[in-house]
């Protein structure tokens, strides 16, 4: 497995959540609190990268660093006040189709990266307006030493 970067990692992953209808990324680094302009936050995700090395690894210069990451996409998705629980049932879906597009093994994405779906959750705002779906996955890969 050759080494991935893991800016790289998090702009494959922007890359594929683009692809998905309606998506778009957030102008601002990843934050917990997902802080974006009310006029454009519906599906405005935001992807960060947690890193770990694996500790049965041995770290070499001509092989890299093995690493087990936490790859988190984080979006709102907008709850109308009309139709909130029609709009509930819409955001799970939206997590479903996420998923399936981020674990589906096709390359780029998936090239020298071994990437699980872990779990997703979800916070409704203090407003009632969004909901935010939050999605982890594990990426197992290397990182070059030299």
């Amino acid at each position: 497995m050759a080494a991935v970067s893991f800016s790289t990692i998090r702009s494959r992953f922007a890359t594929k959540v683009l692809t998905l209808s309606g998506y778009s990324l957030s102008r601002n680094p990843f934050d917990d609190f997902n802080r974006n302009p009310n006029a454009v936050a519906h599906k405005r995700a935001s992807i960060g990268v947690s890193m770990i090395a694996r500790s049965d690894q041995r770290e070499s210069t001509s092989v890299g660093v093995l690493c087990q990451s936490i790859v988190v996409v984080k979006y709102p998705y907008r709850l109308r006040p009309k139709d909130q629980v029609l709009d509930y049932d819409g955001s799970m879906d939206s997590v479903e189709e996420v998923i399936k597009a981020l674990t589906v093994r096709a390359a780029p994405l998936h090239t020298d990266l071994q990437i699980f779906f872990n779990d997703a959750s979800h916070d409704i705002t203090d407003s009632g307006e969004y909901i935010i779906n939050t999605l982890n996955f594990t990426v197992i890969h290397t990182i070059a030493l030299t």
